[in-house]
């Protein structure tokens, strides 16, 4: 035991690594891998024994940068200019990326991003977290050259399964996805999501509809549209509000061609990329969540509507079926069935006493899986175990 000198007050019995991805402002995250890394590792730190460090690596930092996030020690190392897959072999970012780990010498490391795939063998106890499955991702989102790229990602994601001691899975699917793959313990924890989310004053407006993430093939917003246009004329009060960017021109052009000729412009918003706090005032607002996408682990958009007590919509594909309890927080449907989509958004435009009963249920799974400070009771308690193993 020592004392963290940042707070002498704080008695020290296990210092962390996370390597992951982490914003240069904790309060305004991008992306759903940043948004579980600062809330999970500002739960850590509220723990009476840990000294919690994050590592990440960032293209445009010519040098290491080391900062102070409250409690939290973040480490920027300098990115290399090679492709990520062939780096994270055999890379001069690898190397930098396990020299750097071993000269902070924690107790634990814990690795999100995609270069934990390659430190399996690091000699320090170590535990991954897989967040996702990029072959899988890059057919569904129809990349370019994706079925190429897609062959050489399984090939690397399989080679660095095999060499994992430890994963933490954040859903089931997650678990029947790496099992065949890998000899690794696995542990069961799911994603935190902010407390904030739990502290929304939910006013929902009636039939107001919420959509949100990216704009492309894997997310379908397509789907969601013309699903939304097969109820709008029922339903006056109907209301669906796309908050995302599209990453590509021609599948926003389809989407808009779309809304003019169902002819619901007038029931369409679209306010682009949005922010944590605008999310909020989304999520305050919302009658329902609406996330049909044809491939997804552990979305952040349905734990945290859960959270804010919405029902949510969602694909019965991938991680998504144990997130949602359908029937009871919301509905699952088959992501291609527009019918099927507008049918569920029917039944709940058209009732809300629906709405909220859906809503008190899936914010009561919520608490109990997705509240940080039971997630990371959970996570300390692997890193412990871990630990007493290695010794």
């Amino acid at each position: 035991m020592f004392i963290n000198r940042f707070n002498p007050g704080k008695k020290i019995e296990m210092k962390i690594v996370i390597f992951s991805r982490y914003p240069e402002d904790s309060a305004r995250p991008r992306g759903g891998i940043e948004s579980v890394t600062v809330v999970l590792v500002k739960a850590l730190a509220m723990l009476n024994d840990t000294d919690v460090h994050v590592v990440t690596i960032e293209g445009d930092n010519p040098d290491i940068m080391v900062e102070k996030d409250n409690d939290i020690t973040i480490h920027r190392l300098p990115g290399s200019n090679r492709p990520q897959i062939f780096d994270i072999m055999f890379g001069p970012g690898r190397k930098q990326l396990v020299s750097y780990i071993n000269k902070l010498k924690p107790d634990i490391l814990h690795t999100h991003e995609t270069y934990g795939l390659c430190l399996g063998n690091i000699s320090i106890p170590h535990v991954f977290t897989v967040h996702g499955f990029d072959h899988a991702n890059l057919i569904a989102d129809s990349a370019k050259y994706g079925i190429v790229r897609s062959m050489l990602w399984k090939y690397v994601e399989r080679r660095g399964f095999a060499s994992q001691k430890h994963i933490i899975s954040i859903t089931p699917y997650v678990r029947k996805m790496v099992e065949p793959l890998t000899r690794a313990a696995i542990y069961d924890i799911d994603n935190p999501v902010d407390e904030r989310f739990f502290k929304i004053e939910h006013k929902p407006e009636s039939g107001r509809i919420l959509c949100v993430g990216w704009l492309n093939e894997r997310k379908n917003t397509l789907g969601a549209v013309e699903a939304f246009a097969k109820i709008s004329g029922h339903y006056p009060q109907a209301k669906l509000v796309i908050a995302g960017q599209a990453k590509e021109e021609d599948y926003l052009n389809r989407i808009k061609q779309s809304i003019r000729r169902n002819d619901i412009e007038n029931k369409v918003e679209m306010p682009g990329h949005i922010n944590h706090t605008q999310l909020e005032r989304e999520l305050a607002k919302a009658a329902a969540l609406l996330l049909p996408s044809r491939q997804e682990n552990a979305p952040m958009a349905i734990s945290e509507a859960m959270a804010a007590g919405i029902p949510v919509v969602a694909s019965n594909r991938c991680g998504m079926p144990f997130m949602v309890a359908d029937g009871q927080s919301g509905f699952l449907i088959d992501p291609e069935s527009t019918s099927q989509i507008s049918e569920c958004l029917s039944r709940l435009v058209g009732s809300e006493q629906l709405c909220l009963q859906m809503g008190q249920k899936g914010r009561q799974i919520a608490m109990e899986r997705f509240h940080p400070h039971a997630v990371a009771q959970k996570t300390l308690a692997v890193y412990k175990q871990i630990c007493t193993d290695s010794r």
